[in-house]
């Protein structure tokens, strides 16, 4: 008999209904999302087409009256009391007040015009017709603008509609009004001055007028409508409360894309005045303006709410439907497995005390399988990390010293260790030597592979004759722990068997030497009552390690043939150092290497941590003399004392760290008599110039030179003659012997001036030496110069 359904327990049945109910909800959510969009775009594409439609009338409209505009001033221009007023000579006043009378009617019966002026060049007058007829000069017209046109006519654009704000009348000079003025001229022949002109002033408020008549229809409600000029100028707008005519927004980014296209009209979404808005405009080619319409974006989002919420109410009663047919779906689809999680109940014995009964799958699931899914995954788990479970187990009972598990021999058979507890042990270190080396020259997989090869040799050799267990301590140690047999124990009593197991470990070195060409260093324990003493055999080996320094590779050292408490602690020798650093600092090389043998020599015979200290002391002594050296400004070494501790440090041997301190020292003496001949080339070549400048002075010496670089004329000397291959002495003669031969040949003077020029003080003297440099005395060599410059002038 089925149970009936039980809501509090159906973990499925939730999961299926909330995914169900999530589905249908987010199908239906995103189906009256895309509805939305859609229906709000249509809208708006609707709007902004009717708004094109009306912005393109109203644009032609307005073109169409700007035509009239042009007409009525060309008409007006040609007609006879124009032409009496703009070309008139001696005119009677009375013909002059009738053409303006007659003027004046023709301008009243077009309602779009303000006023009209009429220009004489010949009599420079200006005729007004409109609000202020009257006649008036250059000096007293209150229409500067038109004047200043008139006496700048390059500013003259014939026939096109120019935006200016003026005077309603002289009598209410406050008011003003926004007018197109065009303008007709003519000129003086051969002559840019205005001969005639006419302005006709189009009332701008028509433009108002034509907006409003069309501002009442749902489309345009609420926005502002602007006519801009060809720069982006404000010209006129249709809400009267922003005075913005002349306001210039060519900055703004949608004017400009405005002004760039090319095509007649069209609508865009854009920020204006920190609100979006939907931008709609219309214009032409020959168009001289272009008609902008503004309209917030919260205005047409109001026309289009009644479509937003009538999509999202028609969206919540079919989300509400599909939720209920969610749960009739959900329930059906469940009855199965209903059916199965009943059927289950039979395997409650494999289930676990902490078995979730409502996660319907989880519990079938692991009632079929559990049991058997975990005797596989545990063996597989075992055989193929028995040798990892085995050491880590090992390192831990003996580091960690766990009093329950060290004579459990039951532990030790389950991880299939063949030691036993309680029988004696040593504990054996294995250090590969050369490691930097070893990882240098192997990957990672490789040395895991050579140490796993070292462990298997180790136990192959050992287990002959002892039961063995390794482990790998990571790094270039190897540790074993051997079972020494009770008549055996004592190995420090009996050499026969010391002898016989050294030879065990000397079998282990050249069979690992032999396939892997590396060597190995062991080092020896104490041996131990039982497994409890291991964490102390431990420490023994890993201290007894430290002293491969001492003894080098390839050693084999036992704790029990070795006192380390009877090691000396050597007090480092400050005499025999501070001859070595002063043997450094002088540069000779070959007493400060033998110093520094004798202070390595006498470390040999010394505990870890004091050869650790004498070389750490040792180390810093020489960089800092090296440092002192430097900033005297002796010379740069450009070394690091970090990088070289370091080196020290990971250092294996005495031997490698002696080589690599005579290395130091090397580098360091060699540098310093780099350093001594650049200073002495230097300072060779400085006084070489020095003599070159003041070789015309009688009292220069060796001594004066001397005294110019601070320094004694014997030592001066030695550097000269080191670099020159001559004496200073030697020096200054010959330069001032090569400047006398240069004014034998070039000049007149005799040898007595010559002799004077060049700083010469002994004649005789000089004679001699002239004769000895050049083999012939001055005359003569004067002689045979001048007789050398006639033959090579003849040839």
């Amino acid at each position: 008999m089925r149970r009936a359904l039980s809501f509090k327990h159906p973990i499925y049945f939730n999961h299926l209904l909330i995914k169900i109910t999530i589905l249908i909800v987010l199908t239906v959510l995103a189906l009256s999302l895309i509805l939305n969009y859609s229906f709000k775009s249509y809208s708006i594409s609707q709007l902004n087409s009717s708004n094109e439609k009306l912005m393109n009338q109203i644009l032609q409209n307005a073109l169409a009256i700007n035509d009239y505009a042009k007409s009525f001033a060309t008409s007006m221009f040609n007609g006879p009391d124009a032409a009496n007023l703009m070309y008139g000579q001696d005119v009677q006043i009375i013909d002059i007040l009738k053409s303006m009378r007659n003027t004046d009617i023709f301008l009243s019966s077009t309602p779009y015009m303000h006023s009209a002026y009429f220009y004489n060049g010949r009599s420079g007058t200006y005729y007004l017709i409109g609000p202020d007829t009257g006649i008036r000069t250059t000096m007293d017209i209150l229409d500067h603008d038109f004047a200043h046109m008139i006496e700048n006519p390059e500013r003259i654009k014939s026939l096109t509609p120019i935006p200016r704000s003026i005077r309603f009348s002289e009598a209410n000079a406050e008011k003003k009004i926004e007018v197109f003025s065009y303008i007709l001229s003519e000129h003086f022949p051969n002559s840019k001055k205005v001969k005639n002109a006419l302005i006709v002033n189009l009332r701008m408020d028509w433009i108002f007028n034509t907006l409003s008549s069309y501002k009442d229809t749902n489309s345009l409600e609420g926005s502002n409508i602007l006519l801009l000029d060809s720069e982006g100028k404000v010209v006129t707008n249709s809400n009267s409360e922003n005075k913005l005519f002349g306001v210039d927004l060519s900055a703004e980014p949608f004017v400009s894309e405005i002004l760039a296209s090319k095509q007649r009209s069209g609508f865009m979404i854009a920020d204006y005045q920190n609100q979006s808005s939907v931008i709609t405009y219309a214009t032409y080619n020959s168009a001289p303006w272009t008609l902008v319409n503004i309209t917030p974006y919260e205005l047409i989002a109001k026309s289009i709410g009644k479509v937003k919420r009538t999509t999202l109410s028609i969206g919540l009663i079919i989300m509400i439907l599909c939720t209920f047919s969610a749960f009739l779906l959900a329930r059906n689809l469940y009855a199965p497995v209903r059916d199965l999680r009943y059927m289950a109940r039979k395997l409650d014995y494999l289930q676990s005390e902490n078995q979730d009964e409502r996660n319907e799958f989880d519990y079938i699931a692991s009632s079929l399988q559990s049991a058997s899914h975990k005797l596989i995954s545990l063996e597989s788990f075992r055989k193929s990390n028995l040798s990892i479970l085995k050491q880590n187990y090992l390192r831990d009972v003996i580091l960690n010293n766990n009093s329950s598990e060290v004579n459990d021999e039951t532990h030790f058979k389950e991880h299939g260790i063949v030691l036993n507890p309680k029988s004696r042990l040593v504990v054996v270190l294995f250090k590969i030597d050369h490691f930097s080396d070893f990882q240098a020259k192997y990957s990672l997989k490789d040395q895991t592979l050579m140490k796993y090869a070292l462990q298997n040799i180790i136990s192959e050799i050992l287990y002959s004759s002892f039961p063995c267990e390794t482990w790998d301590e990571g790094g270039d140690t190897i540790f074993a722990l051997l079972n020494v047999e009770p008549d055996n124990s004592e190995l420090q009593q009996s050499f026969s068997d010391i002898d016989e197991f050294k030879k065990l470990i000397r079998e282990v070195q050249n069979v690992y030497t032999t396939y892997f060409k590396t060597g190995l260093s062991v080092f020896i324990s104490h041996s131990g009552e039982s497994l409890r003493e291991g964490r102390r055999l431990f420490e023994e080996a890993v201290e007894l390690s430290k002293y491969r320094m001492t003894f080098g590779h390839g050693s084999v050292l036992f704790q029990q043939e070795m006192d380390i408490d009877s090691l000396s602690e050597y007090n480092i020798d400050n005499e025999l150092t501070t001859q070595f650093l002063e043997m450094l600092k002088k540069g000779r090389l070959d007493e400060a290497c033998m110093l520094l043998n004798s202070l390595m020599k006498s470390l040999s015979n010394c505990s870890y941590n004091n050869i650790m200290f004498t070389l750490s002391h040792l180390s810093s002594s020489i960089f800092n003399a090296i440092n002192l050296m430097e900033k005297n400004g002796t010379v740069l070494f450009a070394l690091d004392f970090v990088s070289f501790d370091n080196r020290i440090k990971n250092m294996e041997t005495l031997e490698q760290i002696n080589a690599e301190f005579l290395k130091l020292i090397e580098s360091i003496v060699l540098r310093m008599e780099q350093s001594r001949d650049e200073k002495s080339e230097i300072v060779a070549l400085n006084a070489i110039k020095y003599i070159e400048v003041h070789y015309t002075d009688p009292s220069l010496t060796t001594n004066q030179v001397a005294d110019q670089f601070n320094m004694t004329p014997a030592y001066l000397g030695k550097m000269f003659r080191q670099h020159a291959s001559r004496s200073i002495t030697d020096y200054i003669s010959e330069v001032r012997l090569v400047k006398a031969s240069e004014l034998l040949k070039e000049s007149a003077y005799n040898i007595d001036e010559i002799i004077d020029k060049i700083g010469w003080e002994n004649k005789k003297y000089f004679f001699t030496l002239f004769k000895k440099r050049f083999g012939t005395t001055p005359t003569e060599y004067r002689l045979k110069s001048r007789l050398n410059e006639i033959s090579k002038t003849e040839r």
